[in-house]
Parts: structure tokens; sequence; C-alpha cells
């Protein structure tokens, strides 16, 4: 928590500068796609939601480098999050995923891959879910608790923007894939292909955004559970602080992956910085749970780095 402290206050220093860079720097050499010619026309960070609205170490980062509106044709990032609660269980669970995911943009379609490394302590069964999240299914399974570790299943994605001219909105449309590539032996994948898809609305008020996101989850049964298909959802806003620098709040929901857990409700709060001179973005949040389904609290940090025009800022 420390560390997040440290970044909020450094992108509360770096809005005393005035005016906003974001506008001149797209209106040079923004001359490809529908997607940067209109946001050279615009004073606004773009969509800041995440198309899958959960919060993970890849999902994060990702949602805060297009919070960012620069034309990069790609970065990478590595996140880590810590999560900890007995998620309605009466016995505490410990979750600890690190992700290394990479982002390539085409025009307007985005493509990205993120693998995690996970280590899940409980006496519960959870699983690896898409980017990383934990998927519940049963709660006590174990009459101690166990300890699953190593890396998890890769979840590959594809997203196509949509932002019209004659309107101040921005939409987006994804698609995601959690591939079983974990070892049994880790203790960590279901063995079967998770799917998703979901959309993005952003409509921008100034420094303001304020957003709103869906997501259906296809997931893929076990041998020993049913897992349920069902939605997911988030709604909140971000806050342009100076050029370079994002506040974003938000709720989150998403469907119980089982009948023997409760649905989850949580609330985040992120704040991200571009390192001066440098393709780096530092990305801090943290999450407070307001249902069983969900973890008591999590936090966690990211770095992002960005490759191609304007990477460096």
């Amino acid at each position: 928590m420390r560390i997040f402290t440290a970044v909020f206050a450094s992108i509360i220093l770096s809005g005393i500068q005035p005016g906003s860079a974001i506008c001149q720097e797209r209106d040079a050499g923004s001359d490809g796609g529908l997607r940067h010619t209109i946001a050279s026309e615009r004073d606004f960070p773009i969509s800041p939601s995440s198309a899958t609205t959960t919060v993970s170490p890849s999902s994060v980062p990702q949602a805060m480098e297009r919070m960012s509106g620069s034309d990069t044709t790609a970065d990478v990032s590595l996140g880590a999050i810590y999560a900890g609660g007995d998620f309605g269980t009466g016995s505490q669970t410990s979750i600890w995923s690190t992700a290394v995911s990479a982002r390539v943009r085409l025009d307007n379609w985005r493509l990205s891959a993120s693998l995690p490394w996970m280590r899940i302590r409980s006496r519960s069964t959870i699983f690896n879910g898409i980017d990383a999240t934990p998927v519940l299914a049963a709660p006590n399974t174990s009459p101690g608790k166990q300890t699953a570790k190593g890396f998890g299943d890769i979840t590959l994605g594809a997203a196509y923007t949509i932002a019209p001219a004659s309107l101040p909105l921005e939409i987006e449309l994804s698609g995601r894939a959690k591939l079983n590539t974990a070892t049994r032996s880790s203790g960590l994948s279901s063995g079967e292909t998770d799917y998703a898809v979901g959309a993005d609305l952003s409509v921008p008020l100034g420094r303001v955004t304020p957003f709103a996101s869906f997501t259906y989850r296809f997931l893929g049964d076990t041998e020993a559970y049913h897992l349920r298909n069902g939605p997911a959802a988030s709604a909140g806003l971000s806050y342009e602080v100076g050029a370079n620098s994002f506040l974003l709040t938000s709720y989150h929901y998403s469907r119980a992956a089982t009948k023997l857990i409760n649905n989850a409700h949580e609330l985040f709060l992120g704040a991200s910085t571009r390192v001066p001179g440098a393709p780096l973005r530092i990305t801090g949040f943290a999450t407070a749970g307001l249902s069983n389904g969900a973890a008591d609290a999590s936090a966690g940090l990211a770095l992002s780095a960005a490759f191609g025009s304007k990477a460096a800022r």
C-alpha cells in the first residue's frame, strides 16, 4: 500500500502543470485509421475499461495504456497482485498472481496475450481463469490448506474499437480465450478452455470519462464441477490529472462460477502515471470487497513499456 500511495502522490503533483499535451501530440502525424483521426480532434483519454470487467495484473495495465490515448503500436507489461479473504467460506485464502502481457495495435484492432504465474493457498478449489483472475469452484474441499503454484493458462484476446466522428463516445468490442497451458501438477488449471465476449462504452466529458463494460463468460466444465456461464460488468469513471496521469474508480460485479459460491461485488481504485522522458508507465491499484464472493481486499502494481510512435513523452 505504501507503493500505491507513492504513485498516487506523484500523479497529484504532475497535475499541477497547466494545460494538456494530449491533443497536440495526437495532431502531429495522426493520419492513419479512424481511431487516430478521431482522437486527434478530441482532448480526452480513450476508454479506460478493459473489456473483461476483471481486476488482474494483465487487465489493469492494459486499461491504463488505453487511457493514455497514445498511438504506440505495441506495449508490454509486468504486473503483480495480492488478494486475500475468506470468500464466504470461513477459511482464509491467499492469492498471489503475476503476469507478463503483450499488446499490438493494428489500426482499430488490438491483439493481446498474457501468461500468469500464480500461487494460491486455500482449502477451497480455485482455478486460474481468464486474464489470471481466480475462479472459485467449491469451498473447503480440503481438510487443510493446499498450495497450488506455477505458470497458469495463457489468455489470448482481440478487440475492435469504434469511434464515430459525429458522437463523443467510444465503443470497443472484444473476445478472449483462456487456453489450457498450465501443467496438471501445478493444480491451477481446470483443464478446459474458457471464453469471454465483451463490450465497452465510454463518454468523455472533458477531463472526466464515465464508462461501462459488460462481459459474458463461457466456462468449461470439469469432471467434478459444472461451471456456470454468466455475466460480469463494471461501471465507473476516470479523471485525467495532467497530460500523462490518470485516476480511476469503478464498481465491479461478476457471477459466481458455481452455486456453492456467492457472486462477487467489489470497488476498484487505480492511479497511473507516465515516467517522464521514458516509454514507461507505472500503475498502482487496490480493491475492496463488498460481498462474500470477492476478496476482502487486494493491491497490485504494474510497470508497462510502450513501443512505436510517440512511446516516450
